[in-house]
């Protein structure tokens, strides 16, 4: 960030200014109202809320009723609503409970990949509140690498952390002044490059308080249409596969920054992607449990694939630990996300999946005996599903379905009888390549008796999509390869494979729509997949999948057997190879290959190149061939190298 001058009267916030997202008010720190909901037509009557207003679910019999602790903290309450003190910039998180400490130190944006340049020591917080101090730490000392006591101007990054020593937030703000210190508008999140484009890109940030912004590119100026907290600006008019520097203009400030345009669509010059699932923590301190997020390996990931000259970046869920309460709790995860990736992606786009830890859940607790909660997608789907969080979190084509509403199974004409797809289920090109996003954790239900979809299902709509734009990108001339991607494991290795696409080899679970059960098996449903993408496609090479935490290929053939002994349903008949790419090594604890009987696969002495956590991937497309690296982004040992897929 630079400054312009001279320098206006700084912004005042109004409250009624701020976007839908950040309006959570104190007391509710993201907590779930308990209000009784309309319950949907497709839960049926298996549902209902008891005397004392919570959900409940009838299973067979059983009783189960909703529990959960809510989500404590939101985006807007860990911002930490600064203000100008005389020593400082004071912070205030809106939570008497909340001690711990805010380390801190200036934001060093003058290169190419930002990052902050932290003081020795944190400062404490106290009943939810702190002081940045300025004027007494870094006057006169070496900390003060990029001279902001000079200039009087700055931005200072923190983390805030709690008791425990855990990381909740990374944060910063802009200021001016040599004390007293006033706060300036500051780009909090991004600019992010998205929707790449031969002739554009849309890029996207966020500002704490509204600002009209716009965007120097080209000679050109690309402006919002109102001032506001949330920018989307849509860049246009450029000349394919180029470099350009863009400029982001809010309030007195402007940053700086570069990307590539994609190339024409139909072009064979080479180029690399790389690909991860599953960033969500782990329980080992640190960076490794950052708000939620494996920043530690997830920024690694990132900056190494960048290092591998990257276009773009695919990632395939399980970003956060998620399972969230609230769209307001998981929009934080998601900011958390972001942030480690942030750095780099300001030059590289990254695209973004669902998983299963991107779902909002109720959690139903068994009144009585020892089952495992069931967990069903929150509503009302049109405000509260993961979907909403998802999309209000990410910037996505916008070209797939709308939802399951309409299927047969749909119980009523009217819509928002199902959480929707947009910017979860999509399709883009870059080159000769096109990328087909599928949502396998659509509408969950971990329970077969309850209302919902079992993991690693694709719904009837979506796969209707998937058919139709299989067959688009099949007759478009200027692609060449194609791959379909799905969080879920179509052929698991470990741990997954009591669901995936394969719950044991047992075809039984299948949704549920207001008591009704689909007709197609969760296998079943696999095949189709594959039907639609290879029987009836040449150009697919395969599917990209996570879920699993392990790296592992696996080259499926017409002679592989793919089915448990006694399968009583049709058998598909595959008629070409294709593979299965497996990189679920994004920084979650490792599954292995289990030596239990009961997760044993027809398939699994196939796998190749198996290895544990932490795997970045890399593909690279070279006109007609297309090759696969893996490597460790922590190490940087060799996973895999140039296998052959095309």
């Amino acid at each position: 960030m630079k400054f312009q001058t001279p320098l206006r009267d700084p912004f005042v916030v109004k409250a009624s200014s701020l976007l839908p997202i950040l309006l959570l008010s104190a007391p509710l720190l993201g907590q779930v109202a308990q209000t009784q909901k309309p319950i949907p037509a497709v839960l049926g009557t298996q549902f209902s809320y008891n005397a004392a207003g919570k959900l409940q679910v009838n299973a067979d019999g059983q009783i189960f009723t909703e529990t959960g602790n809510p989500d404590r903290y939101n985006l807007s309450q860990m911002m930490g609503s600064p203000t100008g003190a005389d020593t400082g910039i004071a912070l205030d998180f809106r939570d008497a409970e909340l001690n711990g400490t805010v380390s801190y130190g200036t934001y060093n944006d003058s290169v190419q990949y930002p990052a902050i340049l932290f003081l020795p020591h944190p400062v404490e917080l106290k009943n939810g509140k702190a002081l940045l101090e300025i004027k007494n730490t870094f006057t006169g000392n070496s900390n003060d690498f990029l001279h902001i006591v000079d200039k009087g101007a700055g931005i200072l990054g923190f983390r805030v952390m709690n008791n425990g020593g855990h990381i909740l937030y990374e944060g910063r703000v802009a200021f001016t002044g040599k004390g007293p210190y006033t706060v300036l508008p500051t780009i909090v999140e991004g600019p992010l490059v998205n929707l790449l484009e031969p002739t554009g890109s849309t890029i996207s940030f966020e500002t704490q308080v509204p600002v009209l912004a716009s965007i120097d590119v080209n000679g050109k100026t690309f402006s919002d249409a109102q001032a506001g907290l949330h920018h989307e600006i849509a860049l246009s008019g450029l000349t394919p596969e180029t470099a350009y520097k863009y400029t982001v203009h809010y309030g007195n400030c402007i940053d700086t920054h570069s990307f590539r345009t994609a190339p024409i669509q139909g072009s064979r010059k080479p180029f690399s992607f790389g690909f991860v699932a599953d960033n969500r923590s782990i329980k080992a301190g640190g960076e490794r449990e950052l708000g939620e997020v494996n920043y530690l390996t997830t920024r690694a990931g990132m900056a190494s694939a960048v290092m591998h000259n990257i276009s773009f970046m695919q990632a395939l869920g399980g970003n956060t630990t998620g399972n969230n309460l609230s769209v307001s709790g998981h929009v934080l995860e998601h900011a958390n996300w972001k942030r480690a990736l942030e750095p780099f992606w300001a030059s590289t786009p990254v695209y973004a999946a669902m998983g299963n830890h991107e779902s909002n859940y109720y959690i139903l607790a068994p009144e009585s005996g020892t089952a495992k909660p069931a967990r069903i997608s929150r509503f009302p789907y049109a405000t509260e599903a993961g979907e909403v969080a998802f999309a209000q979190a990410f910037v996505q084509p916008t070209n797939g379905p709308e939802s399951e509403d309409g299927a047969t199974y749909d119980p009523t004409p009217k819509p928002g009888d199902f959480p929707s797809y947009k910017e979860n289920v999509y399709y883009y090109t870059y080159g000769n390549l096109a990328i087909v996003v599928l949502n396998s954790e659509y509408w969950k239900s971990v329970d077969p008796r309850v209302n919902g979809a079992p993991e690693g299902y694709v719904m009837d709509q979506q796969l209707k999509w998937l058919d139709q734009t299989i067959q688009k990108l099949e007759a478009n001339a200027k692609i060449d390869h194609v791959f379909v991607t799905t969080h879920s494991a179509m052929f698991p290795s470990g741990d997954h494979t009591d669901a995936g696409m394969w719950f044991f080899g047992n075809n039984d679970p299948r949704p549920m729509i207001n008591g009704t059960r689909t007709d197609k098996g969760i296998i079943e449903r696999r095949d189709q997949i594959i039907d639609v993408s290879i029987n009836k496609s040449k150009k697919v090479i395969g599917f990209l999948t996570g879920s699993e935490h392990n790296f592992s290929t696996l080259e499926v053939t017409p002679t592989l057997p793919i089915y448990p002994d006694n399968y009583k349903a049709e058998k598909l008949k595959i008629k070409r190879p294709f593979f299965v790419v497996n990189n679920g090594g994004g920084g979650a604890y490792s599954y292995a290959m289990m030596n239990n009987p009961q997760y044993h696969t027809p398939w699994i002495d196939k796998f190749q190149h198996f290895a544990a956590p932490s795997s970045m991937a890399i593909i690279h497309v070279n006109g007609g061939n297309v090759t696969l690296d893996a490597y460790n982004p922590e190490s940087f040992e060799k996973i895999a190298e140039n296998v052959k897929l095309r």
